[in-house]
């Protein structure tokens, strides 16, 4: 190779090199591109994130609201409804204490309809004993208009479930133990429970239960029908005894290999083995 023209190469090569060096002064400290980008090329596009549910207790928004564009708003707003219109929230709430009102007077109305139980035996939704049950519900023999007293417990119920669980966040409380059915207070105190949730805890069996039943005491003397009323069927653990589940209501099914959940593990990452 001639010696003069590897000479000129190399010259050439430090030329490009402390051009580019020099270069570095003048690059917005912002643009994230490469120094040897194409400066033609546009800065590379910033991440926006949106939030797309918030969820503490499931069950809670999923049931209580019916419109999607509801539920969508509601998963994007902040626990507080901060931002939120005044008109659009009055709808969404408004939705969800229809559904409330209809649950409770669903549970009041099958009270009525099962022989030999009263307002007193029968279910209590959130604890509240329904003023009356059945047809005596209706001040029409066309069972189409609601008796006063019966429609002002039934709002009842529904400002006070939507006050006990909205909005819907977990609450710890470390001066007690953690549970999910850890009361913050009294059992009507609002927001009502202040604690954690475990794996194992069926968070709808509970939910149900108190929603539908008061998470009744009594419940194991009714008919079974009302057992699946307030239960969703699914256990985590496929034992007979089902010494996993936490507040299910129903019993688990050990033939039923679908439904259960594999032991996790006892250290980080608490993975389960492929099931």
């Amino acid at each position: 190779m001639n010696p003069i023209h590897h000479s000129w190469r190399g010259a050439l090569a430090l030329l490009v090199l402390i051009s580019a060096c020099g270069d570095e002064e003048n690059v917005d400290p912002d643009d994230a591109r490469p120094i040897d980008a194409d400066v033609t090329d546009p800065p590379p596009a910033v991440d926006t994130w949106r939030q797309v549910e918030h969820l503490a207790r499931p069950g809670i928004a999923e049931a209580l609201l019916i419109n999607n564009d509801f539920l969508a708003g509601y998963n994007g707003t902040a626990p507080a409804f901060a931002g939120v219109p005044a008109g659009t929230l009055t709808m969404v709430v408004g939705e969800a204490k229809t559904v409330l009102k209809a649950i409770y007077l669903g549970v009041c109305l099958i009270n009525g309809n099962v022989p030999g139980l009263t307002a007193a035996t029968g279910l209590k939704p959130a604890g509240m004993q329904c003023v009356e049950i059945g047809a005596a519900m209706f001040s029409d023999g066309a069972a189409t208009t609601l008796k006063a007293p019966v429609a002002t417990a039934a709002q009842a119920y529904a400002d006070a479930v939507f006050d006990q669980f909205e909005p819907d966040v977990m609450r710890i409380d470390t001066a007690v133990a953690s549970g999910y059915l850890t009361l913050c207070g009294a059992a009507d105190t609002k927001p009502l429970l202040c604690g954690g949730r475990q794996l194992t805890d069926d968070s709808i069996d509970i939910t149900y239960d108190y929603l539908l039943a008061g998470a009744a005491s009594h419940l194991a003397t009714l008919p079974a029908q009302f057992n699946a009323l307030v239960s969703d069927g699914v256990q985590y653990d496929s034992g007979a005894a089902g010494t996993q589940n936490s507040g299910n209501v129903t019993p688990p099914d050990p033939t039923n290999r679908n439904q259960f959940h594999p032991a996790v593990a006892a250290t980080f990452p608490y993975s389960a083995a492929p099931h």
